[in-house]
């Protein structure tokens, strides 16, 4: 047994004991009580309903199905939830909204109810005045339900002058064609983009021009859509940007399948400074697929744990020659993090057809549950944690978080403890061992965010977190001499 799979066992023991309730195992350990008997193809998004169930959105099958789905309602165990409505495949991102959900629709978008029921009260993108769909892209979702869709689409509003192909197009929240706003062309297609902070937009594609001026295949536009000039990412084109991170400090993780100007060598990840310039600081890991003939690897997205810790997902079975089955850690330097995910992780299959054969081998996402608890989705069979190899797992799988990736040292004679554990809000702390006057409390939440901290003004203080959501909380103290500790804690 690997000096890595002991210290987890033995952090699984110490996490039992201290927090005095059944906790899971190691972070991100897979949970043997959620499986799906999804069988083909891809899941491409999911969301999580208030009540546990969780809707998939991609091209699905299940044993017996004739067809292919585009999106279905599962359980909490992964138990497929029926009578849903059956639509036709080649369902794409899901955003929540108002108690609704945006779902990508090959060249559009459509919005449904919980109960999987279409809103009338959002049209089909084609289906108004002015606009054909023609060349799916991406969508942006704004707080008041309008969307910007990129693309490739023709509008014939000759009233307004937009007639031709354009690719960021603005729609109201009824899926009309927004006449308030000016349409953006370029000379090909944009395929992902993503809102910046300062309400920016990234943007990747086929394109060498926008507007009639030269960019690269990542280029950033402002909110009405006029081309940033001051930024110029040097990429060239090879399949593009599938995501985007952008820091509290301005500098932008960029994911996919990347070729700097002049290089030959494909990247999975590389950060860029805010003015789009590469930041050589940055560690450029080397990530492969051997799985699929080509060797070429896709990083589909990053999830940010905490300000030094990331998740990235997508379609490699290695990281600078480690297993990692589409899923890997990374930290603020661009390193692997080497003892999480440390499995196989997800298993490859076959997908026949007349036409031939090919092989699927995935993570397309990861995503926080209400429970602390965290879901993996893509196009896999099989997942392996490290600990243990389920064969059985299919396209979504739950992995436990509550550690966010993070792990403190077992300290001798240190010992934190909560209670009431459950609890909803109000807790007791209690030190044991340590030096309680120079020790510092911090909870974070399943994200790795600090939801608050202070410093102990004794060996016992009670702290009322009532306002904090429902969930799995991680509790750290750390004291002068530089030990920390953490443990467990729900909110009901």
């Amino acid at each position: 047994m690997s000096i890595s799979r002991i210290m987890r066992l033995l952090a699984l023991l110490v996490t039992l004991h201290v927090a005095q309730v059944t906790w899971p195992q190691a972070p991100f350990d897979l949970d043997l009580s959620f499986r799906t008997g999804l069988n083909v193809r891809y899941v491409s998004s999911i969301a999580e309903f208030s009540n546990g169930d969780v809707l998939l959105s991609g091209v699905l099958r299940w044993p017996g199905d004739q067809f292919d789905r585009g999106y279905v309602r599962v359980t909490a165990s992964g138990d497929r939830v029926l009578p849903f409505p059956d639509f036709a495949p080649d369902g794409g991102r899901i955003t929540p909204w108002n108690s609704r959900y945006y779902i990508g629709n090959g060249a559009g978008v459509r919005r449904i109810f919980e109960d999987g029921t279409v809103d009338t009260g959002y049209i089909l993108t084609s289906a108004g005045p002015y606009v054909f769909a023609l060349q799916g892209g991406d969508y942006h979702v704004y707080p008041d339900g309008r969307v910007l869709m990129s693309g490739a689409h023709v509008l014939s509003d000759s009233i307004r002058g937009f007639e031709g192909l354009y690719s960021l197009i603005w729609f109201t929240n009824t899926g009309y064609l927004d006449t308030t706003r000016t349409h953006r062309l370029c000379n090909g297609v944009i395929y992902a983009i993503e809102e910046q902070p300062d309400g920016k937009f990234l943007c990747t594609g086929t394109m060498t021009t926008y507007e009639g001026q030269p960019v690269n295949t990542v280029f950033r536009v402002w909110a009405d859509g006029t081309l940033d000039t001051t930024f110029e990412a040097p990429l060239q084109w090879y399949g593009g940007a599938r995501d985007y991170l952008t820091l509290p400090d301005g500098r932008i993780l960029v994911a996919g399948p990347l070729k700097l100007q002049g290089s030959d060598q494909v990247q999975g990840l590389i950060r860029l400074h805010a003015d789009g310039s590469l930041d050589a600081s940055f560690n450029l890991l080397e990530f492969y697929a051997t799985f699929n003939g080509s060797g070429i690897p896709v990083v589909g997205s990053i999830h940010q744990l905490s300000p030094y810790r990331f998740i990235v997902t997508g379609v490699f079975d290695q990281v600078n020659g480690l297993d990692r089955g589409g899923i890997a850690m990374i930290d603020s330097s661009g390193a692997l993090v080497e003892d999480v995910f440390d499995g196989l992780g997800c298993g490859a299959y076959d997908y026949v057809v007349s036409s031939g054969t090919t092989t699927y081998k995935s993570i397309a996402g990861i995503v926080p549950a209400a429970d602390g608890s965290f879901y993996i989705y893509g196009a896999y069979h099989g997942y392996d944690d490290g600990t243990t190899n389920d064969t059985t797992q299919r396209m979504v799988s739950r992995l436990y978080g509550l550690n966010v990736g993070v792990r403190e040292p077992p300290l001798p004679n240190h010992v934190l403890h909560i209670s009431p554990n459950p609890s909803d809000g109000p807790i007791r702390i209690d030190l044991i061992g340590t030096s309680w006057p120079n020790t510092s409390i911090a909870i974070r939440d399943a994200q790795g965010r600090t939801v608050t901290s202070f410093t102990m003004s004794g060996p016992t203080q009670w702290l009322d977190l009532s306002n904090l959501a429902p969930g799995c909380y991680v509790v750290c103290i750390s004291d002068l001499r530089g030990e920390r500790y953490h443990t467990n804690w729900l909110k009901q």
